[in-house]
């Protein structure tokens, strides 16, 4: 192998690496950023609202057809 030929392999080796890693890079950033999207929620001391307590669950509810 010549050392032009050794030199351009070389360089396309490394052109494709750095393809792949941006583009990998690219995905981890699409990720990082998709995960922003979501807000977290503020933590509540206490459940807002009355907790009723648990109804017997072999009676029929009124709202079921």
């Amino acid at each position: 192998m010549t050392r032009r030929r050794f030199v351009r392999k070389l360089i396309e080796t490394w052109l494709v690496v750095a393809v792949g890693v941006s583009a990998l890079a690219r995905k981890a950033l699409a990720q990082k950023a998709k995960l922003r999207k979501f807000v977290r929620a503020y933590p509540m001391n206490r459940y807002p609202g009355p907790v009723k307590p648990l109804q017997d669950i072999c009676k029929q509810g009124k709202w079921s057809g």
